[in-house]
């Protein structure tokens, strides 16, 4: 089984950190992702799902931390490539309609910036 993996990458706008996750996104994983989202992140945290194959049903709910802390905080995020198998599992587990849930790393940056007209 391919591991998990976070990457914390620079976004292409000014502002904007990226954290690319690889691999299955499982309760294992729940622990290292909730460990670098509590870390000092950008106002604006675009989480990319691109390259994650599934997640079982603990990790919508360390999202749902995610989009908690951020209101609490006054921060924005998104995720962005989230395959059709990920938004079933979000629609599944309720938490679909409180996600910021973008088709694109480009889109989602956009939209953190305010500038999804431009896109």
């Amino acid at each position: 089984m391919p591991e998990f993996n976070i990457a914390k990458l620079s976004g292409n706008r000014k502002g904007i950190q990226v954290l690319k996750l690889t691999g299955p996104f499982t309760l294992m994983a729940v622990f290292d992702f909730q460990a670098v989202v509590r870390e000092d992140l950008a106002a604006g945290v675009v989480i990319d799902l691109t390259e994650v194959p599934y997640m079982d049903s603990a990790a919508p709910g360390s999202i749902l931390n995610l989009h908690v802390g951020c209101q609490k905080d006054g921060r924005r995020y998104a995720l962005s490539g989230a395959s059709d198998r990920l938004r079933t599992l979000f629609k599944v587990a309720g938490v679909e309609n409180f996600l910021v849930i973008c088709p694109s790393l480009v889109e989602a940056e956009a939209r953190l910036t305010g500038n999804a007209a431009s896109v």
